[in-house]
């Protein structure tokens, strides 16, 4: 089956991780069979007035890429400007019609600019349109009449809806009750079981090691909650025998608060900066404990990838992480700091299966697993 696969959000030469695990859906419907061709268009800030660069390639996995980067001081405008990304959408459509590339499917990712456009394509070639959905943000289209006019709309048109978790189908039938809840289905994100899996952790009787990973951004609404699991760990190694050894991995503009805090609290804490999937995957299988204070998550990538590693997880009780979090393998958490101190010690009384934990999560994340699911999805819709 031809599928062409929409994004807004794709990684590129220059944010590599932008979208990461968009592209591991595209290499999963690539294994179960499909002639996949992406096409992301991606908007990105820059010093330029305007500038548009355009690369058409097979990537490592053999699957061929055309992304549109469209670089621009008014990065915003760009962004939102939904006739211009259709022009680019449906002009590179056309060619690839013309060299024998006929889509069967328009699969978008993210309702807000993708699925926008993959309804009007759908439309123009009349032919059937899917959506997953991954954004936590998609209230915020309430308040944009037009655009919200129009996601509802894609949203209505699309033959099927796939949300990443239960708590974001939820969210999204609470906002938008329109919609026909049948033609939900909940299909999860991919974990790389070659690169995040179980390996037997070295005794370090004296230190207990967590770890965290996350962008540490200042943002006017935070989603990451980091201070509170700081202010935590330094009450709670007053309690114990132990020293604690916190590694946080990833970059941001954060840090330099992040680290004055820890100094002022007295916490041991290793920065690590931005690492590669291989290198986060060692610091996993090398943590005790995986924590992760957040608002919100539609899915927890990092969460999943902590547990595939058979490394129980300390975190919030907030979205989707209830659906990966239960007492065999690890502790949810209200976001207070006196909630978090309980939720460590019940953490360190608990005697966790470190291997069980990685195996009862390896076969549902799994890049075969989820590319079959897809596939599923896309013979009803032909059939129907």
């Amino acid at each position: 089956m031809n599928i062409l696969f929409l994004s807004s959000w794709y990684p590129t030469t220059k944010n590599p991780n932008f979208g990461v695990f968009i592209k591991e859906h595209a290499h999963a419907i690539h294994l179960s069979g499909n002639n996949i061709v992406v096409l992301a268009i991606v908007a990105s800030k820059s010093n330029s007035l305007w500038t548009k660069k355009v690369t058409d390639s097979f990537d490592e996995n053999g699957i061929r890429t055309i992304i549109i980067e469209l670089n621009s001081r008014f990065r915003d405008i760009v962004y939102h400007a939904i006739p211009l990304q259709y022009y680019f959408a449906r002009k590179t459509v056309r060619i690839l019609i013309k060299n024998g590339f006929e889509p069967d499917i328009i699969h978008s990712n993210v309702v807000f600019p993708a699925g926008i456009i993959g309804d009007m394509l759908s439309g123009w070639l009349k032919i059937p349109h899917i959506i997953t959905e991954h954004w936590s943000r998609i209230k915020g289209l309430l308040n944009k009449p037009i655009l919200g006019k129009l996601a509802i709309k894609s949203y209505k048109n699309a033959a099927r809806i796939l949300p990443v978790s239960n708590f974001l189908k939820n969210r999204m039938l609470d906002l938008f009750p329109s919609l026909d809840s049948l033609k939900f289905q909940i299909v999860g994100n991919v974990i790389d079981s070659n690169i995040f899996y179980y390996k037997e952790k070295e005794s370090h009787t004296e230190t207990l090691r967590f770890c965290a990973v996350a962008t540490w951004a200042n943002k006017k609404v935070p989603d990451k909650k980091p201070e509170i699991f700081i202010e935590a760990l330094a009450h709670f190694q007053l309690e114990i025998k132990q020293s604690i050894l916190l590694t946080m991995i990833g970059g941001g503009d954060k840090i330099p608060q992040l680290k004055d805090l820890c100094l002022s609290k007295g916490l041991n804490v290793s920065f690590v900066g931005a690492r590669t999937k291989i290198e986060i995957a060692n610091y996993l299988q090398q943590s005790n404990f995986f924590v992760h204070a957040s608002t919100i998550e539609t899915f927890g990538v990092v969460v999943a990838e902590a547990l595939l590693c058979g490394t129980p997880v300390i975190c919030s009780n907030v979205g989707a992480l209830p659906e990966m979090i239960d007492d065999s393998n690890g502790v949810l958490c209200e976001n207070s700091i006196e909630d978090w101190i309980d939720g460590l010690r019940k953490a360190i009384v608990t005697k966790f299966k470190n291997e069980g934990i990685a195996t009862d999560l390896k076969l549902k994340f799994h890049t075969l697993n989820i590319g079959e699911e897809i596939n599923k999805v896309y013979n009803e819709v032909r059939k129907n």
